[in-house]
């Protein structure tokens, strides 16, 4: 059985005592062993006093710490905005500091740091009370394995790595369809001279209420993200009924509107996000998510078809050009589309339920001029 919690704390020198009651609380109502609860609560207070006191980064953020106990196995992980990945380094005697990492690397079943999906900063994480002896009794290395020398005598090598990413169970959510939510694009050059952006989605956490996202002042947003824009694609409506999520990030929050990491995106040189120029439609773009759409049997499925019969299933439409668009009104909708060459609209009610799957972990979406958003069907 998988349990987890999560923690937002400020960048504060009072977070780390926050965060050991927290733990100390929810280790308590997980029955977790003491001498599980003391690693974790020592780990837990060095890690997040780590990302308050050495992260640099901009005024607000604040560090995320997620629990999880999964088969016996406690693992933390503590999420700050600053992109520098942690090293272990070696404490003289009389320092008063310096000895986090050697401890977490001494202490811990296993750790490691990442890049966060999202492109911005990184999460360092611990395991602890993964051994399990030949009676079944859990036991891990505890706080004898300091060997009672000043810091650390012999820490552990081997533990860190820098690629991998936490296991994460699928997220389902469903009666998704007419469902309001928006998507903020944190766009950051590429090394080739491109655009990428990193996708934050409000839907599951909030029904992106019209006051906050008309509030949202993108330029403000890109100065607070550090990045050189964001893209504001929204309010939109869900055409789809469920989606099963295989991988996911963390959650920010754009001035109170909380939205979670969903994808990256590759920005295709013909489209213009600046709005300096027209915006091209119906193009190929690659979107970098895990995911599973359920359209449900008896339902309108709405669609566009390319050249090729290339068929790209509607996923969401959109209010940002045209707000009267209702999902009522979607059986129309052809008839206000100024296809290309090629192209048709086309409206049928399928007798089983459709699954539209990413391939390779890759999306291939476009939009109409009224900016609602197709995936490509790959049956």
């Amino acid at each position: 059985m998988n349990q987890h919690i999560e923690w937002r704390l400020p960048r504060s020198p009072r977070s780390a005592g926050r965060a050991r009651a927290f733990l100390v609380g929810q280790a308590r109502e997980w029955k977790l062993p003491d001498d599980t609860t003391e690693t974790a609560v020592l780990l837990l207070s060095e890690l997040v006093t780590n990302a308050c006191r050495h992260a640099r980064v901009s005024p607000g953020r604040e560090v995320w710490t997620r629990c999880v106990l999964r088969d016996g196995v406690l693992r933390i992980e503590v999420s700050d905005a600053s992109d520098v990945l942690p090293c272990p380094r070696s404490a003289a005697p009389d320092d008063e500091s310096g000895r986090g990492l050697a401890l977490v690397e001494a202490l811990a079943d296993a750790w490691g740091a990442y890049p966060r999906e999202c492109g911005i900063g990184k999460t360092v994480w611990f395991e602890v009370g993964a051994g399990v002896t030949g009676d079944g009794v859990r036991v891990h290395r505890g706080c004898a394995a300091l060997g009672g020398v000043d810091g650390v005598d012999e820490p552990r090598g081997g533990a860190m790595t820098h690629t991998t990413k936490p296991t994460r169970e699928s997220r389902h959510l469903e009666g998704m369809r007419g469902r309001r939510y928006g998507e903020v694009l944190l766009i950051s050059p590429t090394g080739d001279g491109g655009l990428k952006g990193a996708v934050y989605n409000t839907f599951g956490l909030n029904d992106c209420p019209l006051d906050k996202w008309n509030a949202l002042d993108g330029v403000a947003l890109a100065e607070r993200f550090q990045v050189p824009m964001v893209f504001l694609n929204g309010p939109r409506f869900w055409t789809i009924d469920e989606v099963t999520t295989y991988a996911w990030g963390d959650v920010e929050k754009f001035d109170g509107l909380e939205a979670r990491w969903a994808a990256d995106v590759r920005i295709p040189t013909e489209i213009d996000v600046s709005g300096a120029t027209p915006r091209k439609f119906y193009v190929d773009t690659t979107v970098e998510r895990d995911t599973e759409y359920v359209l449900d049997a008896g339902k309108p499925v709405y669609a566009l078809v390319g050249p090729g019969g290339r068929t790209y299933i509607l996923q969401a439409y959109s209010h940002t050009v045209d707000d009267s668009q209702t999902i009522d009104s979607l059986s129309t909708l052809g008839e206000r589309l100024e296809l290309p060459q090629g192209w048709r609209f086309r409206v049928h009610t399928p007798d089983e339920d459709m699954h539209v799957r990413t391939a390779d972990n890759k999306a291939t979406v476009l939009q109409d001029e009224l900016e609602n958003t197709y995936m490509l069907h790959i049956p």
